[in-house]
């Protein structure tokens, strides 16, 4: 495994180079692409007296559970909103991921998330059940098989967490870069575990 010193210690090179080839593929097909830093974790077990409080699906292959619900989320969105005679532009969600550890054992993991500007240009606010926060949420529950008021507060939108790339416009290099330095971190080597047989890291392709 190859590193470089990046902003937290020793990072990966391979996860560096993979994120570089996410917002360049990103920004190649959508001139305005927006960008979000998400990190989502998995519920504490709750033994409540007799009884567990729910039982998440926890199997490998969460993060490939949510990439699908999103998916199916927003499809059935775009359709709605085609229904109601609203314009629809042409969106692919991009997306990168690592799986960490906190001192405590437990398992969260960051994601970049990448669309269309012209599809999806804000998160919204936690009261419209159809704005791109709350299906963000959704889907990350649905990955683990729980319902919303099951745990509160699995999904977390950092400050900061949206980027705008224009490659038309004046700032985009800056902007590029600020980016690539903040998803720099989910290249770290610290707070991952390896020879567990799960993956660490994930990525678009293409």
């Amino acid at each position: 495994m190859k590193l470089y010193n990046g902003s937290h210690g020793e990072h990966v090179i391979a996860y560096r180079k993979n994120i570089e080839d996410v917002v360049q593929n990103a920004t190649g097909e959508f001139s305005r692409t927006m960008a979000l830093r998400v990190d989502v974790h998995y519920p504490p077990i709750l033994d409540r007296g007799d009884t567990v409080c729910c039982f998440p699906n926890l199997e490998p292959g969460v993060i490939s559970r949510f990439r699908n619900s999103l998916n199916a989320i927003l499809d059935a969105n775009e359709k709605m909103r085609a229904t109601e005679g609203k314009r629809i532009y042409r969106n692919r969600t991009r997306h990168v991921w690592v799986r960490e550890f906190s001192e405590e054992g437990k398992c969260h993991f960051h994601l970049g998330l990448f669309f269309n500007k012209d599809a999806y240009y804000h998160l919204g606010d936690y009261e419209t059940e159809s704005n791109l926060r709350m299906m963000i949420i959704r889907a990350w529950y649905s990955a683990l098989d729980l319902e919303l008021d099951d745990y509160a507060g699995l999904v977390h939108f950092p400050k900061n967490c949206r980027y705008i790339l224009d490659v038309n416009d004046f700032n985009f290099e800056d902007e590029y870069k600020k980016l690539l330095n903040r998803l720099d971190y989910l290249a770290k080597l610290d707070t991952k575990l390896y020879g567990d047989g799960d993956r660490n890291f994930g990525c678009s392709r293409g």
